[in-house]
């Protein structure tokens, strides 16, 4: 799914700039809380967002992974209601950060944004019907759905390699940790993937797809 940002127009991305400030956040910086009232948009610029939800018992759920080009907060912004996640810096992030007022005045000065910004609302939601497909699999096809998703799918990756610690992966893909350590093991053996500290290089993108079926 193409980002937002790359979906504007030249023309259109110094509009959107214009219309916010560029922000820098520190690693592990909490963007915004689930649950909070503030109405801004941000567009990511550089670095990596994971974007959770609580849950009634136990650790929260990663939802996400948003990279540079990504769009967050566009529901909150348009309908008002408190927001419906977490998002978090996975390491330094700079944003560009508009208020829901500019970010409305935009859409409907130009109509071309708000059909981007629907665009992608309807790519998220597509990607959401996917993963249900998907998730319904076992263990070994909902890592290998994860690690596509972030690798081919998203583009969001680092040259291929997802920076995500094991119960982040575990935690999105809706296994446990033990699962997660015995398919990367199983990965790693059949030459798919190396892992190192947090991270994951996918080796073999053909082959990782392939486990997805």
């Amino acid at each position: 799914m193409d980002r937002f940002w790359n979906l504007l127009t030249p023309e259109e991305q110094t509009v959107f700039r214009a219309a916010g400030v560029e922000h820098d956040y520190a690693p592990d910086a909490v963007i915004c809380h689930e649950g909070d009232t503030t109405g801004h948009v941000l567009v990511v610029l550089r670095g990596l967002l994971r974007v959770t939800k609580a849950r009634l018992v136990g650790a929260e759920k990663v939802l996400a992974v948003r990279g540079a080009g990504d769009l967050l907060g566009e529901r909150a912004a348009v309908d008002g209601l408190p927001r419906s996640a977490t998002v978090r810096a996975l390491g330094p992030v700079r944003a560009l950060v508009v208020s829901a007022a500019s970010f409305a005045r935009l859409c409907q000065r130009r109509p071309r944004i708000a059909w981007v910004v629907l665009t992608v609302v309807i790519g998220r939601q597509r990607d959401v019907d996917r993963q249900r497909v998907q998730f319904s699999g076992s263990a070994t096809q909902r890592v290998a759905a994860v690690l596509v998703d972030m690798v081919l799918h998203r583009g969001i990756a680092d040259q291929g390699a997802v920076s995500l610690s094991q119960e982040e992966i575990a935690s999105i893909a809706g296994i446990s940790r033990e699962s997660l350590v015995r398919v990367l093991r199983s990965l790693r053996e059949k030459g798919i993937i190396n892992t190192g500290r947090k991270k994951i290089d996918v080796v073999s993108p053909e082959r990782l797809y392939d486990l997805t079926d």
